[in-house]
């Protein structure tokens, strides 16, 4: 499940939406910012006024909920809590929240009995929409297969009845599938386990937000960016990336990408606390991976 650990904000983990297409109606809009403040926390650095917020932020994402095996909800183990939230919630721009289980064997369990689950986890949905009214939308988390993963047994089907019991409950909530873009590729054309059918679960999905911060490894090959539209010496490049959506039916009015605009360190000799944006792969290819550059449309 994808809960990173940025520790300083202006790098918000800001994850920028782009726009592929005509924007779907109920997304996150063309660049949504993830807010988690760590800097007074971890860093000892003064807390950053929602105020200071980039205008240019069409929404706000809150990372993360978390829904338990007593289907109580708490705070991801990202370090936030729900001040955080309540606060972005006062802020008059839209908040999505990454919303989920921790890994794709508890969905499998809960999807086991869906129906009588569903209408459980309804209820307890509904209890954290009134402590943290004004919620715009839920991007679904933990339905990628990681190595080890069991195959979810009938997943397209049990998750769709999941899918439409919420959007039955909540009809005005944007509804986002978390989704990788190496774990895309893999699945298409490596497959291990059967997954999920996306022309089957489209009609129950406003949006599907493609994680592109882990694309590829930080390494001399990619020091100009992790995110490359082709290449002989990676088997993830935006090109293959575009043709494995296409096939997988998952349509690009509705698809957003998110980029890491924070520097990040990979050897664990600076902490991120000393990381600024000043930094660059240019000063140390081997160390420093920094996604600043905008993409490449996938067309």
């Amino acid at each position: 499940m994808y809960f990173p650990q940025p520790l300083l904000l202006i790098c918000i983990l800001l994850i920028l939406t782009e726009r592929v297409h005509s924007q779907s109606a109920k997304g996150p809009g063309i660049s949504s910012c993830a807010f988690a403040d760590f800097r007074d926390s971890e860093c000892m650095f003064p807390p950053l006024p929602i105020s200071e917020l980039p205008p240019e932020c069409t929404s706000f994402i809150y990372n993360a909920a978390i829904i338990y095996d007593n289907y109580t909800i708490g705070p991801g183990i990202s370090g936030a809590d729900y001040a955080i939230l309540d606060v972005l919630l006062k802020s008059g721009t839209d908040v999505h929240v990454y919303y989920g289980r921790p890994y794709t064997v508890d969905w499998c369990i809960m999807l086991e009995n869906v129906s009588t689950n569903s209408l459980r986890e309804m209820e307890s949905i509904k209890e954290f929409f009134k402590d943290h009214q004004g919620i715009a939308g839920l991007i679904i988390s933990g339905m990628s297969y990681g190595e080890f993963s069991p195959e979810c047994k009938k997943f397209t089907e049990t998750f769709k009845i999941y899918l439409d019991m919420l959007q039955k409950t909540f009809p005005n909530l944007a509804i986002g599938l978390d989704l990788f873009g190496y774990n895309l590729i893999d699945q298409f054309n490596n497959p291990m386990r059967e997954w999920l059918d996306f022309k089957v679960l489209d009609v129950s999905v406003d949006y599907y937000a493609v994680d592109m911060q882990s694309f590829n490894p930080c390494s001399p090959e990619f020091n100009t960016g992790i995110v490359t539209k082709s290449g002989n010496f990676t088997n993830y490049t935006l090109d293959i990336l575009t043709d494995v959506l296409q096939k997988m039916s998952i349509p690009k009015e509705k698809t957003y990408f998110k980029f890491n605009t924070c520097p990040d360190e990979n050897t664990y000799t600076v902490t991120d606390c000393d990381l600024t944006n000043e930094m660059n792969l240019d000063e140390k290819p081997d160390k420093l991976s920094l996604n600043l550059r905008y993409p490449q449309s996938i067309a």
